[in-house]
């Protein structure tokens, strides 16, 4: 597990892997097939490998992220953020680095997870946990590489768990914005 606790609002955002072979998430299962349908030998598919159409139950639930390398240090902005991703966050990230992303710890934690994707070159699934005092929500999310040069991740898609609770996370978004922690 890792994550961010004890931030000043008394809230705690953690994160835990999965099994990528577990089947709890069928719709994710899927897309983890698709996607190694698409990369065939490679280590990831280019973005151009990926159709929409073949996507359909899960695209209102997408991210796709641009890397963006200086020096040694990762950088990412969203090209696009599905519509269930922007109306849980109360906003289109659009352009938006992860690390942006409110609150703060949440943010971090992202940054983490886009990060060690690139390092790893592979597919990973979290379960990300966000807790205040008086309230827990979680979501699933799979994070899939991309690469348009067959040898470096140049792009990061995540597509969260359509098996969630959307209005407590949206809640939760909800203060975190108004805050503006």
């Amino acid at each position: 597990m890792n994550g961010v606790s004890g931030t000043p609002d008394n809230s705690a955002v953690q994160a835990i892997e999965l099994d990528l072979a577990s089947g709890d998430y069928p719709e994710l299962v899927r897309v983890l097939a698709y996607w190694h349908r698409q990369r065939g030998d490679r280590f990831a598919p280019a973005r151009a490998d990926i159709d929409p159409a073949d996507l359909v139950e899960s695209l209102s639930r997408i991210t796709l992220s641009d890397v963006f390398r200086r020096g040694d240090a990762l950088d990412f902005r969203y090209r696009l953020a599905g519509t269930e991703i922007c109306t849980a966050h109360w906003r289109d990230p659009t352009g938006e680095a992860p690390r942006d992303m409110l609150p703060p710890a949440y943010g971090a934690l992202l940054q983490a997870h886009y990060e060690e994707a690139v390092r790893r070159r592979a597919p990973m699934l979290h379960l990300i946990a966000l807790s205040t005092i008086d309230k827990a929500r979680a979501y699933v999310r799979l994070m899939l590489p991309l690469s348009g040069d067959g040898t470096t991740v140049t792009m990061l898609m995540t597509v969260d768990s359509k098996q969630q609770n959307t209005e407590a996370l949206r809640e939760y978004f909800r203060q975190a914005t108004q805050a503006g922690r």
